[in-house]
């Protein structure tokens, strides 16, 4: 039967013997002449109890050993799950055969809770005496599980995903109010359900994690749920560790006359007259420009719909190449004349040996495409190609994002200017690749040709031959870090260094740590 009295004060006691589950056994070479400590029972059992209902009980501290038994404390083992030691005295002595009854509380704060009360003593073979305590709560009870939930190791940039199980796992219903999480900005959480949520006992619904760690390092994060039961608040963690795939170094060592192949396209409709004008005027200057960053130069003009070329190669001291260029922005056209990124990558798909043409497009030189029109980009409507899957073309065919460059020279956008519409469709090319766009309605045109030449030439932009984590990515020039000057083009996968671009005999170095492969 369970014990409902207490009884306070020392009891003399003679034990001829004790069980093997009430007495703590002597260790070697203590002897019998030392304090022994014995407490019964072992376990103390609360039985059941209902929400707000405090049942005591108590053990007995014996000492069945020939010295004074020196109780120095009596502590949980963890505070907050209902149980409470109510006796105050507790740092007492217990002379030989003498006994001390330790009175403690329990209001349920869970269903099935045990909890181990620690008694500190001067007995050799058991200073840390345990005496467990128990109790079946007739209470609801929230579960989060796994807790703790370790996600383990995952690679930056392939985020794990997970569930932890929310359940009532306590005998009488629940309501969950809230979910907070905290401090794990590294993880997501989900779910679909509508708080506050009332759960009767069994009831569950999954509650979705993700991890996405962004460094190699360890992360933490937190959830407090927020209910009626007892226990009232429970938290619940999460663990999970940032792996780099691989770390990068790669080195550039820049040019001194870096080369540079340089595509025109012209609108040959009509209102074009005085504009093809304008832009064969100014060639003289923007070969001049050019010069100044490099003579390692190839020129095409292409017009037809075919892509082939109307001037040939034009490179430096080749023959007649000024007039050729003249002539050439003044002829041609057809269909796609005012659908200018048609016949463009329709040319870099004819460069190969005996193609139309043929040399045109080396091996590490970038490609720049310059086209001239008073329209918006039509190939949509024309060829039945958007201007994205145009560039995409090109990039292919080129074979690196990072050597591909749009221009334009077209009307402004997005309200057009004068007697040009527009220039829609080039102007998304332009800013995807990195190009200049340029207004066809200045009457001047010889400051483009310094932006345009300047743009001819790739000594800023550094293609990376794996996917970086952009927070690991270091540029150094000549073996001096840059803090900044520079950012990460996702698009081309590579560095582009906006301000003291290096010049040739330049080295550059970067190095950076790579995001994984997911597949």
């Amino acid at each position: 039967m369970k014990r409902t009295a207490l009884v306070l004060g020392l009891l003399p006691a003679i034990l001829v013997a004790c069980s093997d589950t009430e007495l703590h056994a002597l260790g070697d070479g203590s002897g019998a002449n030392g304090p022994v400590i014995l407490v019964e029972p072992e376990v103390v059992d609360f039985g059941e109890a209902s929400r707000d209902e405090f049942v005591q009980d108590y053990f007995t501290i014996t000492n069945i050993g020939e010295e004074d038994l020196h109780v120095s404390d009596i502590e949980l083992a963890a505070d907050d799950q209902g149980f409470f030691i109510v006796s105050e005295m507790l740092d007492f002595y217990l002379p030989a055969g003498a006994s001390q009854d330790v009175q403690v509380e329990w209001t349920p704060y869970g269903v099935d809770q045990r909890m181990n009360v620690i008694i500190s003593n001067n007995d050799p073979d058991a200073e840390k005496a345990i005496v467990e305590l128990a109790g079946q709560g007739l209470v609801p009870e929230l579960s989060l599980d796994p807790n703790p939930y370790d996600m383990g190791d995952t690679y930056v940039g392939c985020p794990r995903d997970g569930t932890i199980n929310v359940e009532n796992v306590g005998t009488d219903v629940l309501t969950l109010q809230y979910l907070d999480f905290y401090g794990g900005e590294r993880f997501d959480f989900w779910h679909d359900q509508t708080l506050p949520l009332t759960m009767a006992p069994g009831v569950s619904f999954p509650l979705y994690v993700e991890f996405d760690p962004d460094e190699d390092i360890s992360f933490n994060s937190e959830i407090v749920a927020t209910s009626d039961e007892p226990m009232g608040t429970r938290t619940a963690t999460q663990t999970g560790v940032g792996l780099y795939t691989a770390e990068y170094k790669e080195k550039w060592e820049v040019p001194y006359d870096p080369p540079s192949d340089i595509m025109f396209l012209v609108d040959q409709s009509c209102s074009m007259d005085d504009d093809q004008t304008n832009l064969a005027n100014n060639f003289e200057l923007f070969a001049n420009e050019l010069n100044n960053y490099t003579t390692d130069w190839q020129i095409i003009v292409v017009n037809d719909d075919d892509g082939c070329t109307n001037s040939g190669i034009l490179e430096p001291g080749g023959s007649n190449w000024k007039e050729r260029f003249k002539s050439a922005v003044k002829s041609g056209g057809g269909s796609y004349t005012e659908s200018l990124l048609t016949p463009a990558a329709y040319a870099t798909g004819k460069t190969n040996s005996g193609q139309c043409n043929d040399g045109f497009m080396r091996d590490g030189a970038l490609l720049h495409i310059i086209a001239v029109s008073d329209e918006p980009e039509q190939s949509a409507y024309t060829s039945g190609n958007s201007w994205s899957s145009l560039v995409s073309t090109m990039v292919s065919n080129k074979g690196s994002a990072s050597l591909v460059k749009v221009s334009a020279i077209v009307g402004d956008y997005p309200s057009g200017c004068g007697s040009a519409d527009p220039g829609s469709g080039y102007y998304e090319a332009v800013n995807y690749t990195g190009g200049e766009f340029l207004s066809i309605c200045a009457s001047n045109w010889s400051s483009y040709m310094s932006s345009l030449a300047e743009a001819s030439i790739s000594q800023d932009t550094y293609e990376l031959k794996a996917t970086p984590v952009e927070s690991t990515i270091v540029v150094l020039v000549n073996d001096v870090e840059r803090a900044g000057g520079w950012t990460f083009d996702a698009t081309s996968n590579a560095v582009v260094i906006s301000s003291d671009i290096p010049e040739g005999g330049d080295v550059v170095k970067i190095s950076y740590a790579g995001l994984a492969n997911c597949d």
